[in-house]
């Protein structure tokens, strides 16, 4: 099964669990049953290959996959108050799951806190911070930032607008621009094809930074045919 499938599935519970009245303990069950899942797939392939490697690297990756099942559960705790009618509450998820949760925090408020004005304006702003720093001098931080972006936004058709108008405002930042590249050629190509004609205008214009670009402009482009 895939993330997005297991995103589905997610979303059906949620609506499951509004329509019919549950405990606490019963709503924890099945959200962590949901996304823990979500989190083993995040760094499965990570580890097959890596596994090779020296004992250092699997260790990182290890606690890479430790740290996004932590997050999954963690998220889990915050059902209540992102469904619940106490804004104060509610606000307070919203920005807890944001900065311990960076990876399946905003895929939570996305599915069950969508008609809440403040989640859905934090949600814009984290989205838009990562997106700059995926476009930043430091290469960790534009790792980090583009493994967030796919994590939490890579199934999110709004993320096409956005990175396109920041990299078509910043299309001489090589790395940012090649970033960008490959994470709209890694979204579900049902998504991307809704935006064919704005993409492949940005191919374009940004594929002359140089023939790294070009290469993965034109794998862009063979996808969208």
């Amino acid at each position: 099964m895939t993330v997005d499938e297991r995103i589905e599935e997610l979303e059906k519970e949620v609506r499951r669990l509004k329509e019919r009245r549950k405990d606490s303990w019963d709503k924890f069950g099945v959200i962590a049953a949901a996304l823990i899942p979500l989190a083993i797939a995040g760094v499965g392939g990570s580890y097959s290959y890596w596994s090779q490697k020296a004992e250092t690297e699997v260790a990182q990756i290890r606690a890479d996959a430790e740290s996004k099942i932590k997050q999954a559960e963690l998220v889990s705790k915050f059902f209540e108050p992102l469904t619940g009618l106490d804004e104060g509450k509610k606000k307070f998820a919203v920005d807890s799951l944001l900065v311990a949760a960076p990876d399946y925090g905003p895929i939570l408020i996305r599915i069950v806190a969508k008609n809440s004005k403040y989640a859905m304006t934090a949600l814009t702003e984290r989205r838009d911070v990562l997106i700059r720093q995926m476009f930043g001098e430091d290469s960790d931080q534009r790792k980090a930032a583009y493994q967030k972006l796919v994590a939490s936004w890579g199934s999110d058709e709004s993320l096409i607008p956005a990175i396109i108008k920041y990299g078509s405002d910043h299309r001489t930042n090589a790395n940012g621009i090649y970033n960008t590249l490959v994470l709209l050629s890694g979204m579900p190509l049902e998504i991307t094809r809704k935006h064919k004609d704005e993409i492949l205008t940005f191919a374009s214009t940004v594929e002359s930074n140089g023939q790294k670009t070009k290469e993965r402009a034109d794998i862009l482009r063979a996808q969208l045919k």
